[in-house]
């Protein structure tokens, strides 16, 4: 199946994509040529930095971009992306990653489920949703990590859900603050992504929760890509719908051995992405799990891990709560954010050519809005990226992370 799907999108994207057709030209690579996922070695690695040049030309001609979704990406690597996808592609990926919440016990007609993200646009309901959620079936809330920690925590007290879906750091500043009032808040399970669990971070989450929690990995870019069950052998990879490829020097690595993690999503026709370098390490598994499931495993060994942030008022905040300073914002092509001191920052950035006069202090804005007044900015501005292999976005030199608990 995940082999038919490759075939048929590397066709579509050969004949519809003219950044492919002149891709596998010039690499002398024809659709036909590629005979199993071996074989995708052929075909270059697409980066980051190409996707944000070749944004345009990316985008199938066969479909009408005014009728896809655009999704910003998180920018947790420090070089935010614009992906778009048709809507029914759209529902697939949501599909795909509900795999992992029903698979592992989880329930869309009993359970209390909250998101912690950091949009705060309230979620779109149509009126058979909310007949549905009055009937008691689809009970979900989102909550914004932007707010204050302690209204966040007040509203998970009062909603008692039974699922909460959140970044690990988040959820290390949750426990902080259970610590604090008491173990007060009793999840059935905990689902997280979006940032690397560690052992001592899911030690400390699971014990100050009580419950048991079920790590999955992905990316707006290729949705849903591997998720955990309850054994916690390894990430069960969602096959069906992208193929995953450990890379190192160019190769294709065993089983057992590191490599970047390369993504071919088989969903999104709108703008295929072949080969997609991720920034992540991790590492094949021919190891089978007790759960039974068929689905082949995967380790990740590094991914996107990032320092606290501990202002001078003795707020410890989140790195991703950054993200949402750089969302929206234009002209941006990497940038990583450095604390000095608990009141003076440091943002590297590397401009596009095409950004706009008023985005640093837009920036500085937004910086002092979620941080406070008191916090003094320095914006360098680079020409070009000087950084190589895995790079933290946010770098803390007043409060190692593992101090703050």
């Amino acid at each position: 199946m995940q082999f038919k799907k490759l075939r048929e999108i590397l066709k579509y994207a050969y004949e519809n994509v003219s950044f492919y057709h002149q891709r596998f030209k010039s690499v002398k690579v024809k659709p036909d040529d590629i005979k199993s996922v071996e074989d995708l070695y052929r075909i270059p690695i697409l980066t980051k930095s190409e996707v944000q040049r070749s944004f345009s030309s990316l985008i199938s001609k066969r479909i009408p971009i005014d009728q896809c979704e655009r999704v910003e990406t998180s920018g947790s690597t420090g070089i935010p992306l614009t992906v778009v996808a048709e809507k029914e592609a759209s529902y697939i990926s949501k599909a795909n990653e509900l795999r992992h919440y029903i698979d592992n016990g989880g329930s869309l007609v009993k359970d209390r489920f909250v998101l912690l993200a950091l949009g705060r646009r309230p979620e779109k309901r149509t009126p058979f949703g909310v007949f549905l959620k009055y009937l008691g079936i689809f009970r979900s809330i989102k909550m914004c990590i932007l707010d204050p920690l302690e209204d966040v925590f007040d509203g998970l007290v009062n909603f008692k859900p039974d699922v909460i879906k959140a970044y690990p750091s988040y959820l290390l500043l949750l426990a902080r603050e259970m610590g604090k009032r008491g173990n007060v808040i009793h999840p059935r399970f905990i689902w997280t992504n979006g940032e690397l669990l560690d052992a001592k971070s899911r030690k400390l989450i699971n014990s100050a929760f009580g419950t048991e929690i079920l790590d999955g990995y992905g990316c707006a870019e290729a949705g849903y890509v591997a998720w955990e069950c309850t054994e916690h052998v390894g990430y069960h990879i969602n096959i069906d719908t992208v193929v995953t490829e450990f890379v190192k020097d160019d190769e294709q690595v065993a089983h057992g051995e590191s490599g970047e993690i390369i993504l071919t999503p088989l969903w999104n026709y709108a703008m295929p992405l072949i080969r997609y370098r991720i920034d992540d390490i991790g590492t094949a598994s021919n190891e089978r799990c007790p759960c039974g499931r068929g689905l082949p495993l995967m380790k990740i060994i590094e991914g996107r891990s990032e320092d606290f942030i501990v202002l001078s008022d003795g707020r410890v905040i989140s790195p991703l709560v950054t993200l949402a300073f750089f969302q929206g914002t234009e002209g941006i092509a990497e940038y990583k954010i450095i604390q000095e001191r608990k009141d003076f920052f440091v943002i590297e950035i590397v401009p596009k050519e095409e950004y706009r006069s008023n985005t640093f202090s837009q920036l500085r804005d937004r910086f002092k809005e979620g941080l406070g007044e008191d916090v003094t900015l320095k914006i360098e501005i680079l020409n070009a990226r000087r950084y190589s292999g895995k790079v933290r976005r946010v770098v803390s030199k007043c409060l190692p992370c593992e101090r703050f608990i």
